[in-house]
């Protein structure tokens, strides 16, 4: 009989605090995710494919990180803090994915973020993400837990 080979769930994350990246990439690991982890927005478009200080691969080229895991692994979420680290924000992030096109564009966008602003929100809402997540409303196994079942 042949055994059939069940396909790892990834999840990009993007997070600007070490810490927070490191328990959310081992809580997601633990949850059965593949984890791909980038702290800045520029670190997602043009940085290479290499590992980091996690252990996992960090995101580079959305173009190149996808050719390299067409293969392998596809991303079926993206994490995403508000804040990075540079001049980019989430929101930009999440304008460049949409303006990409193609199945980046219909790959589900959890954002989890500090930021209460109802303006930042509704940014992120019009621009169509899956949810928002208020850090300090939700505990970080619910977060995964509703992205699990969303993935289902």
């Amino acid at each position: 009989m042949k055994e059939k080979l069940i396909r790892k769930r990834t999840i990009l994350v993007i997070e600007d605090e070490r810490a927070l990246l490191k328990v959310v990439n081992t809580r997601l690991e633990k949850k059965g995710f593949g984890v791909m982890t980038a702290r800045s927005v520029d670190q997602v478009f043009n940085a290479t494919l290499e590992k980091n200080d996690l252990g996992v691969i960090a995101a580079s080229s959305i173009r190149q990180a996808l050719e390299y895991l067409s293969d392998l692994e596809k991303i079926d979420a993206i994490w995403l803090d508000h804040n990075l680290i540079g001049k980019e924000d989430g929101l930009d992030f999440v304008k460049k994915i949409k303006a990409n096109g193609g199945r980046w564009k219909k790959i589900p966008i959890f954002v989890v973020s500090n930021t209460e602003s109802s303006a930042t929100i509704k940014s992120y809402v019009n621009l169509g993400i899956s949810k928002y997540y208020v850090k300090s409303n939700h505990r970080l196994d619910e977060i995964i837990d509703d992205i699990n079942l969303s993935l289902k």
